[in-house]
């Protein structure tokens, strides 16, 4: 297998350079996030694991992806420049996956204007935009995944198929085990495989191709479950596989993604009806395969009722949905007359398209800022004691001082439980915000009232969150 090395074409340039000017000013929008923030710490404690033998979580049974992977990544970049530089690779991740949707619309299409726009609608979706301001193994994902169809692509002409294919079933094995839910992708990349070689190589070594792909992605994931052990089957049927459903109705989760990702889906569907029109069978399948895998993450969430983190999730069938859009926009424009004043009134409708990117990717920041708190918190728990908050992740963060073992959460749906610690005056400091888990925030509140020991210290707002700090009296 060969690379030839081309100079980066000025049209992916420029789309690559209003994508890094759009994510960097959110990247200090706010403080870490719960998943960020819970990310870069386990791969703190990670390397502490193996430089030191810390003992640590047991990340494996409950982590959505290998924690191995992108939390010591993210954490060697929180490292040498904090928060701002973990989101900032991030955006270098993202950055490559738009390159690979114009390599892969190239190979795939043939048509370097297809590719042009299949980058650009990419570039400025709000999730796209979300991602590379994002410190989560969700862009370091999705450029495994993305690389792995642009090599799945590689195999159409037969020169070095198996050697493409191999890097591809690579490529898809580590993009599942980097984010497990990415197996959701597996056949569209399989399809990829199949129908770009269907053309040239005829169906039955199309086939072949495929089910080559799919035992060497096999193969490595099997390697990567024995050298891991029990405890990632268990992180895969809790986060993935055996999810518990919740309440959010199919019809908002559809919607929701529909108004994220509605400008890629609907030119990818005309996308497949000209396709068809024209009677180019084994592209018109193709052009369906990617269009409709914009649909998978929100039917996968729709199943199970809940619509969470389904901003990031989308962007994943976004990516494969815009290459099909690409086709249609650069079909329409080859068949009309003027193409200058064409191409000049697509390039000014890319604008709107880019401001509602960008205001939809500023919506999707909305969780609580804790700058105020943490001012607040640290000198309270400099003296040790246990601390027990909603979410530990982001206070355990940006209080690198104390220990995982110090933290308790709100997530034990045992009220008894909380009575009795309080009761004996286990927690020395106390933080809730009656938002991730507010039936329980109560019942917490009025167990400090009733039982005494501790006071109330601070009211910090955060957002939309009001912050309330107890800490116990017998330190005071």
């Amino acid at each position: 297998m060969r690379i030839t090395r081309e100079r980066m074409p000025w049209p992916l340039l420029a789309v690559l350079a209003v994508q890094t000017a759009l994510s960097v000013s959110m990247v200090r929008a706010r403080t870490a996030f719960g998943d960020e923030a819970l990310y870069l710490n386990a791969g703190h404690l990670e390397w502490a694991h193996w430089l030191h033998g810390t003992q640590i979580p047991d990340y494996q049974t409950w982590f959505s992806g290998a924690p191995v992977i992108y939390p010591p990544i993210g954490a060697i970049a929180d490292s040498l420049g904090g928060l701002t530089a973990a989101r900032l690779l991030s955006l270098v991740f993202m950055l490559g996956v738009t390159s690979l949707v114009w390599c892969t619309a190239t190979r795939l299409l043939r048509d370097e204007r297809a590719a042009f726009f299949a980058a650009a609608l990419f570039a400025v979706l709000a999730p796209t935009l979300h991602l590379g301001s994002f410190a989560t193994f969700d862009a370091l994902a999705l450029l495994l995944l993305a690389a792995a169809t642009w090599c799945a692509a590689g195999a159409r002409s037969g020169h070095h198929a198996a050697r493409w294919l191999v890097a591809a079933g690579i490529l898809l094995a580590l993009a599942n085990a980097t984010k497990y839910a990415t197996a959701l992708y597996d056949p569209t990349v399989l399809c990829v495989a199949f129908l770009s070689s269907w053309p040239d190589a005829g169906w039955q070594v199309a086939l072949r191709r495929a089910a080559f792909l799919a035992g060497i992605a096999a193969a490595v994931l099997a390697v990567l479950l024995a050298l891991g052990g029990s405890g990632y089957l268990t992180g895969i049927r809790v986060t993935t596989t055996g999810r518990v459903h919740g309440a959010v109705a199919a019809s908002l989760v559809f919607a929701e993604a529909w108004s994220w990702t509605a400008v890629v889906l609907v030119p990818a569907v005309g996308a497949v009806v000209l396709c068809a029109v024209r009677r180019r069978w084994p592209q018109s399948l193709l052009l369906a395969v990617l269009a409709l895998s914009a649909l998978l993450a929100p039917a996968d969430q729709a199943r199970i009722q809940t619509g969470t983190s389904l901003d990031k999730h989308v962007d994943f069938g976004a990516w494969f949905a815009a290459i099909a859009a690409g086709y249609l926009l650069s079909s329409l424009l080859s068949s009309l007359p003027r193409r200058r004043l064409v191409l000049a009134v697509s390039l000014a409708a890319l604008i709107p398209v880019t401001s509602m990117g960008m205001v939809q990717a500023r919506d999707m920041i909305d969780w609580p800022d804790v700058t105020g708190l943490v001012k607040v918190v640290r000198p309270l728990t400099a003296h040790g004691g246990h601390f027990l908050v909603e979410t530990t992740d982001v206070l355990q963060y940006y209080l690198p001082n104390t220990s995982w073992r110090q933290w308790s959460n709100t997530q034990i749906s045992n009220p008894e439980y909380y009575r009795q610690a309080i009761a004996r005056h286990y927690f020395s400091v106390i933080v809730l915000g009656f938002n991730q888990t507010p039936a329980m925030d109560y019942v917490i509140g009025l167990d400090l009232s009733s039982i005494g020991g501790y006071r109330l210290v601070a009211e910090v707002p955060g957002g939309n969150t009001v912050f309330y700090v107890w800490e116990y009296l017998g330190r005071v």
